[in-house]
């Protein structure tokens, strides 16, 4: 058997976009739901199918919802497009859910597969790899004749009337993402030795492209929102440019920390804004960390990119912050 990770790391690549991953207590469904949210990509397709021919499976503006329903044996993948429909699912047989180290949803798959289509196709897949673990002797008779009737199981449950089974996941992606917007991913934005190389004897600190072009890229791809945390929030020609990059790059979340006489650092700031939206659980901080160096709030620390004043805000470093943005998966 061999473990997939719902965050699609190990084959897709996946890990730097969106993630979301939560259990699900409703009358339609009980059990585990991950979404992988593709904000970015070239298009992959799937041509191989009878009836619906070459259909996209991945790519700019699709998702993919992964629903694994308690007291079953397989794991449902739906292939959205952009305009809302289902393309195809994939369907592991699977042998046990588990949470991984570093939090993310994963399961063990028993090889065997359930491709489906809304045009009817019905696809039984990489059955040879079950016979030979079966041979090998990594499966008993009785695993292996459980996951060939689990795959029975799955037609005859959602290869049967697909329609209904576009109907349901159509539904489980609604429930999903208003939960998900209840929690949106924020970066909290420093400006001087982030965007710019910070040159204090300069009345006008000129963004780096590179650095635009990596705090959009990461603004953009992990659909998040923006708070600002360095002094020039509080306004002057510096904060006019920034409002007027944000704008130029269609960056409309934007927000601010608090500001006042009983802040005394950053930290305190960034942990006043927290407190006054309790809904924010994933977040990075994106600091060159002249004003303070975070060493006395360890937690705040562990959400944190230290940004080389010298250099400006780098590709490393947005690898950095979607690692954890994606790292905080409860909701």
């Amino acid at each position: 058997m061999t473990k997939k990770r719902l965050i699609r790391d190990l084959k897709w690549g996946f890990q730097y976009f969106p993630y979301y991953q939560m259990r699900i207590e409703c009358d339609g469904f009980h059990g585990w739901a991950a979404l992988n949210e593709l904000t970015d990509g070239e298009y992959i397709y799937w041509d191989f199918f009878e009836k619906a021919g070459k259909v996209p499976v991945a790519g700019k503006g699709m998702c993919w919802l992964t629903l694994i329903p308690d007291g079953k044996k397989h794991s449902m993948t739906a292939m959205f497009m952009k305009n809302g429909n289902v393309s195809a699912w994939y369907i592991d047989v699977i042998h046990s859910v588990m949470i991984d180290e570093d939090g993310v949803l994963a399961f063990m798959d028993q090889y065997l597969d359930v491709m489906l289509t809304t045009s009817g196709d019905v696809l039984v897949e990489d059955k040879d790899e079950l016979d030979a673990a079966y041979r090998s002797g990594e499966f008993t008779d009785e695993q292996y004749e459980g996951a060939l009737l689990e795959g029975q199981r799955i037609i005859d449950e959602w290869g049967r009337d697909v329609q209904a089974t576009e109907l349901m996941c159509k539904e489980m992606l609604s429930y999903v993402r208003t939960r998900v917007n209840d929690q949106p991913l924020t970066v909290f934005l420093d400006i001087d030795g982030v965007l710019n190389i910070y040159q204090p004897d300069l009345e006008v600190q000129t963004i780096l492209p590179y650095a635009g072009e990596n705090i959009c890229e990461l603004i953009h791809k992990m659909k998040a929102k923006v708070v600002v945390i360095s002094t020039h929030r509080l306004g002057g020609i510096n904060w006019d440019i920034l409002l007027e990059f944000f704008k130029c790059n269609n960056i409309y979340d934007v927000d601010i920390t608090p500001y006042g006489e009983e802040y005394h650092s950053r930290t305190e700031e960034i942990n006043a804004y927290l407190q006054m939206h309790p809904n924010i659980a994933r977040y990075v901080i994106l600091d060159d960390c002249f004003q303070d160096d975070y060493s006395c709030d360890q937690k705040l620390r562990e959400h944190l990119v230290f940004v080389d004043a010298l250099k400006g805000l780098q590709k490393q470093d947005i690898i950095k912050a979607c690692e954890i943005l994606n790292r905080q998966i409860a909701v």
